[in-house]
């Protein structure tokens, strides 16, 4: 049986397997700047292996045939554990992490002396990894910075601030195929029968089990000729006439009535965060379509329709999201 500690290796080896450290980026493309506190050539120890810098915010904590390895390379790699074990010490990660990364600088050293990196499967992979990368620092460069703590709280303030409280009822319906049907289940319902077990046994609805329970909805959630005889009951009473639409006939209850007040701005902060970053990433992208030659072919070869795409009419100009 193995131990915990090999137990917890081998689930940080599958974790972190797909982790490529930016100082090991840097090395594949002969970059000197594999990290903070990199030593100059011709200063590692004997053998190639350079010497761990010491009080330095992001020291060297092993070396692999003299390729460095950052505090912060663990760092990154820890982002990829799973969520049970986040909650662990980094004392007791980090031998297993260094480990980790040990395991991932030798595969790379050994994959280049293959000449792994020459095939072309693994420069096309290598060009995709950069460009996905690109893309990603274009973005946070110039479309996160107007995701601002203030852009949100005007956002908030437009949709939601000072907006009036909004009515909702909580009803219950009974479906039937006819007119008549409906009028039966309301004479029923006139005599004392109780409305929910009328429509878990004739209502056509899926909601039948439920006793025909629509739960919490505002006037704008449902059909027109429904509001109207659902917001002009009150709590336990029951609409005087059926009301029908392309599914049938239906008859109503009110069981609740009340006032929702509009959401806080701690409820909507993340929402509206996720809305602006859209509006500001799609801005971006339609900004770069616009300043680029672009041209769009069909399997034959013959160019395609080069009208705007849906989303240019919403996001492009200079409105701001």
């Amino acid at each position: 049986m193995r131990s915990p500690v090999t137990l917890l290796r081998h689930g940080l080896f599958l974790a972190c397997a797909v982790v490529l450290p930016l100082s090991a980026l840097a090395q594949s493309t002969g970059s000197p700047a594999s990290g903070p506190g990199s030593a100059p050539n011709g200063m590692g120890t004997p053998g190639g292996a350079r010497a761990p810098s010491q009080g330095n915010a992001d020291p060297v904590v092993g070396s692999v045939e003299g390729h460095l390895i950052y505090l912060s390379d663990l760092g990154e790699a820890s982002k990829t554990l799973p969520e049970n074990l986040h909650g662990l010490p980094f004392d007791t990660l980090y031998p297993v992490l260094l480990d980790r990364m040990i395991d991932h600088e030798a595969l790379v050293i050994m994959a280049r002396r293959k000449g792994l990196e020459d095939k072309k499967q693994v420069q096309h992979d290598i060009q995709a990894a950069i460009e996905r990368i690109l893309e990603g620092a274009y973005l946070g460069e110039v479309a996160a910075p107007k995701v601002t703590e203030q852009a949100i709280q005007n956002r908030y303030n437009r949709q939601f601030a000072n907006r009036p409280a909004t009515e909702e009822v909580r009803a219950r319906h009974i479906l039937v195929a006819t007119e008549a049907e409906a009028r039966k289940v309301l004479e029923d319902l006139q005599k004392g029968a109780d409305f929910a077990t009328i429509a878990r046994v004739v209502s056509k609805d899926p909601d039948a089990a439920k006793g025909g329970d629509l739960g919490f909805f505002r006037r704008e959630q449902v059909w027109p000729s429904f509001a109207d005889v659902a917001f002009s009951l009150q709590p336990g009473q029951i609409g005087p006439n059926p009301v029908k639409n392309e599914f049938g006939w239906h008859v109503i209850k009110v069981e609740e009535r009340r006032l929702v007040a509009p959401p806080s701005f701690s409820d909507m902060h993340d929402q509206l965060r996720q809305e602006l970053l859209g509006a500001a990433v799609q801005q971006a992208i339609e900004q770069a379509r616009a300043s680029l030659t672009i041209h769009r072919f069909n399997l034959d070869g013959s160019e395609l329709d080069t009208a705007p795409r849906l989303g240019a009419v919403s996001a492009g100009g200079n409105q701001g999201p």
